[in-house]
């Protein structure tokens, strides 16, 4: 009997197609190249964009030493092997206090606020390996920025940035809203960047070991003189006395001791 039931259900299911396997390759995100195809969009991977230079100190200009803690800017560089367009992708900014201009989404969580990078000032996307500039003000110190985000705000105690692309996967993270800012600083007299030590190894952002304060002066002499001048070519005039970073530069030199500090040239 039962051998004539599985005859039956087998002369029933001579007709039927085979069940084919789900193909997960289309659930993966789509690629975006960045061309006029897809609108000048691009996504991108862990590690490929990185946060470099976060000035949360302000600026002061020279001639009457007017200080502005509203005139900041976030440097970005692009790892990458590919040219990349940011328009779109998410710069999320968090604070343990000092929130002042972030919004609390709910009473138990951190203070912190999104932005929507806009697109670049020249439309070109990011080359492999240049710097951006995302700041506050088209006319304060970085006035030579790619992107302006005029209500951008960076606390001036504990912070954390994250960065996702377009597809909101997660590509850069450092700092940490339960401390106080890594590196950089306002002394009443002159602000300094908080720039990201080059590590070959190991250089997570959220660590404090992997960032450091502007090293150079207007003291110094020989090599570290052109230095200090060279890496400053995009800070305004008007501020570079008083107004230590290095928009879209390379970083000033580590002095913190790393051994595995340093670069591949």
């Amino acid at each position: 009997m039962r051998w004539a039931v599985l005859t039956i259900l087998g002369l029933l299911c001579l007709g039927c197609e085979p069940e084919v396997e789900p193909d997960g390759r289309n659930e993966s995100v789509g690629y975006r190249a960045g061309t006029s195809s897809d609108d000048y969009q691009s996504n991108g991977e862990r590690g490929n964009i990185a946060i470099t230079e976060i000035h949360w100190a302000g600026s002061v200009r020279d001639s009457d030493g007017h200080y502005d803690p509203q005139d900041v800017f976030i440097e970005l560089q692009n790892k990458h092997p590919r040219p990349v367009h940011l328009t779109g992708w998410l710069l999320t900014i968090e604070s343990g206090y000092h929130t002042e201009g972030l919004y609390h989404v709910r009473r138990s969580a951190r203070a912190s606020r999104t932005y929507v990078i806009p697109a670049r000032q020249s439309g070109q996307p990011v080359e492999t390996n240049d710097y951006l500039v995302i700041a506050a003000k088209a006319d304060g110190a970085f006035s030579n920025a790619d992107y302006i985000i005029e209500d951008l705000v960076i606390p001036k105690g504990p912070f954390e940035l994250t960065l996702q692309d377009l597809d909101e996967r997660l590509i850069d993270h450092v700092g940490d809203d339960r401390k106080l800012p890594f590196a950089g600083s306002w002394d009443g007299h002159t602000a300094r960047s908080m720039e990201r030590i080059q590590l070959i190894f190991n250089n997570r952002g959220n660590r404090d070991s992997a960032w450091h304060t502007y090293s150079l002066n207007d003291f110094d002499r020989g090599r570290r003189a052109g230095w200090h001048q060279e890496l400053r070519q995009y800070l305004n005039p008007d501020f570079a006395g008083r107004t230590m970073a290095t928009p879209g530069m390379p970083n000033s030199p580590d002095y913190s001791g790393n051994t595995s500090s340093g670069s591949f040239e």
